[in-house]
């Protein structure tokens, strides 16, 4: 019996992207276009030591997931770098803003729908997720409603034909279940031939002013550039540091240092309020990218 075709409709297209196809592809392309990308190979050559980063693919990237308009420049910078490599699947890690729950949500519907088209699901690979742990399930209501996810995909459509997603989001984070996801990570990515790489989909501070958001946000980073995930927690538990996604962030570190060269480099940095001008509540967006 032929299995059922399950489509996931997006929510925030109109809203947080245009939901008219021509004018969606203009604004991701001009994004693109506008990042610096000989500028940006030397920062990550100087942060990490790697040489030739035009040739290195990363194996995890850190981009926001607010509206387009207020962070698709900073977006873009994370999507540059993959706009000569050959990715089969990029696993998308986000928070869940609208459901609570414990653990974690792999989606296993076949497709996301976008104003580009569609993307399809990498199954094979999300299966293997959900069977690795009990704490790894299939919520498919967590995933009807969020965004994090989603605003992700016109970038990921406009460089990667052709590429598989594999969408997880974190209920309740903390640093057992980043530890959980990376464990699954490994095990599932050591046993296919598939070229993969991995997309943190988070906004840092939230709604403080600009001096005390960028306070918040150095910190964090400052973290990511120490590649100290039990620092990065304790931070975030104390309230010193905001991520609304620091679980997929915990997750790319620990990733990175085991799977990949445990090298980081910050790529791009903002707060909303150089868009809006209200600099009394501000939102941070960062671009990184972790080898």
């Amino acid at each position: 019996m032929e299995e059922e075709h399950k489509l996931r409709h997006p929510v925030v297209s109109g809203l947080f992207y245009p939901d008219e196809p021509a004018e969606l592809a203009r604004i991701v392309t001009g994004y693109l276009e506008k990042v610096d990308k000989k500028k940006l190979h030397e920062s990550i050559e100087e942060q990490t030591g790697i040489e030739d980063a035009s040739r290195s693919v990363p194996l995890v990237v850190v981009a926001p997931h607010a509206g387009y308009i207020f962070s698709g420049k900073i977006q873009a910078f994370s999507y540059a770098l993959f706009m000569n490599a050959s990715v089969e699947t990029a696993v998308i890690i986000g928070p869940s803003h609208q459901k609570q729950f414990k653990g974690i949500s792999v989606n296993l519907d076949n497709a996301y729908k976008t104003p580009l088209g569609n993307v399809n699901v990498d199954l094979e690979f999300a299966r293997a997720l959900v069977a690795y742990s009990g704490d790894i399930d299939h919520i498919e209501d967590a995933h009807l409603g969020e965004h994090s996810i989603e605003v992700q995909l016109p970038f990921l459509q406009t460089l990667m034909e052709g590429v598989k997603i594999v969408p997880v989001l974190f209920g309740q984070q903390s640093l057992e279940s980043s530890v959980l996801l990376k464990e699954a990570l490994v095990s599932v990515m050591g046993g296919t031939k598939k070229s993969c790489a991995v997309i943190v989909s988070t906004d840092l501070s939230h709604y403080h002013p600009h001096v005390e958001a960028s306070s918040l946000d150095n910190r964090l980073i400052q973290d990511i550039r120490d590649m100290d995930p039990e620092s990065l927690f304790t931070h975030i538990k104390e309230s010193r540091s905001e991520a609304c996604g620091f679980g997929g962030i915990l997750t790319g570190l620990m990733l990175a240092k085991e799977r990949g060269r445990g090298k980081t480099a910050i790529l791009a940095y903002m707060d909303s309020g150089e868009v809006s001008g209200d600099r009394k509540k501000v939102v941070g967006y960062l671009s990184a990218a972790m080898y």
